[in-house]
């Protein structure tokens, strides 16, 4: 069983007071994006918003979409995962993804599912288009060999039994990472990588909007 946690509980600080969950873009706001790509692949999904918007979100969504749970997000990313995990109960694979990421392809989705099935753990990457340089203050320490680096997209997929247990000693060492994959390399367990996607961006920044804006109007064209 396909278990999904949609992380919706970011603030969109840099962009504006509205949470990323609930910015329009096209025709729908974010949120949708996410529930439409995941929820005919999936058994269970939870999705994590903030705290003042879940009461009324969790009844506006039970409408139409009878299997999503909606949870509380903590006050980092981490703690917001974690409160979608203690929601999923019946997965043996859990499928954890940003909501401020709307274009991944069903066929991403699907590759990251089945290696994860078939190695524990599996995270899309691409690799960074600029020099990468590690930084002291305001001056260069030194270039980094950008044949070795990449950067970590989500959908991100795990064992049910290794997300959580890297969850639990996460918590247990008071630990936070940036992703959910840093988790589970601190068990030892090596995470598959499966090429991403150049459209498959991160709206951050108000630029990533009107990226995002272009990206949908290809999409109306295809269609």
């Amino acid at each position: 069983m396909i278990g999904v946690i949609i992380a919706g509980g970011g603030k969109g600080i840099r962009i504006g007071n509205t949470p990323k969950a609930f910015l329009k873009i096209g025709r729908k706001q974010l949120l949708y994006y996410s529930i439409e790509k995941f929820y005919e692949k999936s058994d269970e999904i939870v999705i994590v918003l903030p705290s003042s918007y879940v009461e009324k979100w969790a009844k506006k969504l039970k409408k139409s979409y009878d299997k999503i749970e909606v949870v509380r997000g903590g006050e980092h990313r981490q703690d917001s995962v974690k409160a979608g995990l203690s929601v999923l109960k019946r997965s043996s694979i859990i499928v954890i993804h940003d909501v401020a990421r709307p274009f991944f392809s069903d066929e991403l989705l699907n590759h990251v599912i089945e290696c994860a099935i078939k190695y524990g753990a599996a995270v899309p990457y691409i690799e960074p288009q600029d020099t990468l340089k590690e930084r002291d203050g305001q001056f260069v320490k030194k270039t980094l060999n950008r044949d070795t680096i990449i950067s970590i997209q989500t959908p991100q997929a795990f064992k049910a039994e290794i997300i959580r247990e890297a969850y639990n000693k996460a918590y247990r060492e008071n630990f936070y990472a940036t992703d959910d994959a840093g988790l589970v390399e601190r068990l030892g367990v090596k995470v598959y990588l499966v090429k991403g996607e150049r459209k498959n961006i991160k709206i951050t920044h108000p630029l990533d909007i009107d990226i995002a804006k272009e990206i949908i109007k290809k999409w109306e064209k295809v269609v």
